[in-house]
């Protein structure tokens, strides 16, 4: 079954993660024509000093 994989910021409250997984899995659901149940969405947190941009880490981001 497919599996959704985020890697982002960690700066994202629960109730948007609550949110983003929910929208995600209904939508891979439809495409695949699948029951949301069969849909995992894994949310990976990255510190700043971990995600880079611009070639700057977002932790020396102003």
């Amino acid at each position: 079954m497919p599996v959704v994989t985020i890697v982002g910021n960690p700066n994202i409250s629960v109730e948007n993660k609550r949110e983003m997984v929910k929208k995600v899995s209904e939508t891979v659901a439809e495409a695949y024509n699948l029951p949301i149940e069969a849909i995992t969405v894994l949310v990976e947190a990255l510190p700043p000093e971990s995600i880079g941009v611009a070639g700057e880490l977002l932790s020396d981001r102003k």
